[in-house]
């Protein structure tokens, strides 16, 4: 998204983290991140957060539990902040996707390899934090919440009728569905 879409996308999620806010921009990506401080209240764990050599940059959601174990796993990482989302930044550079298996807690998180101009978005085994993406051709739009999604401009909202039932049933759609049309 461009950088109005993104700042639209991030003051729509403005009540998820009234502490900070930031964003990134790079070729091909857009990145936007509300911060409710919980750990390291200091502004170093402002997020995106960038790696040394500013190859990676990640927005993470969540809490890792035992971030102090895992960070106890890379002694040679060059720590510069208390956060756990700088661990999980560690983790990934180190062990890339398999990093996930390291974690206990709940999260969704998403990080920008510039260099490889890709992109890893992965939420909690059990999806307590919410990540919601929507494609569109070449476009490729995901936030914590479907409002971020509208938002953007790049994704008009449709009922999903298929699933609309479960929403009556059970008040709610199951995974991998939404209520809304094409958002995952």
């Amino acid at each position: 998204p461009n950088s109005a879409s993104l700042q639209k996308m991030n003051n729509s999620i403005a009540h998820r983290g009234p502490d900070a806010e930031g964003y990134y921009s790079g070729p091909h990506i857009g990145l936007a991140h509300r911060r409710l401080s919980i750990i390291d209240l200091s502004d170093a764990g402002t997020q995106p957060m960038h790696s040394g050599d500013n190859r990676y940059h990640i927005i993470f959601n969540g809490e890792i539990y035992n971030f102090e174990d895992v960070k106890s796993k890379l002694p040679s990482y060059p720590f510069k902040t208390k956060t756990d989302t700088e661990v999980i930044l560690a983790a990934y550079i180190t062990w890339g996707k398999d990093c996930v298996h390291h974690f206990n807690g709940m999260f969704a998180l998403a990080i920008w390899d510039s260099a490889e101009q890709s992109l890893f978005i992965v939420r909690d085994r059990l999806g307590v934090k919410p990540l919601y993406y929507h494609r569109n051709g070449e476009q490729f739009i995901f936030a914590s919440e479907t409002r971020a999604l509208i938002a953007s401009g790049m994704y008009k909202p449709v009922i999903n009728k298929t699933h609309l039932h479960e929403y009556f049933l059970y008040q709610t759609v199951h995974a991998p569905n939404t209520l809304l049309q094409d958002v995952m």
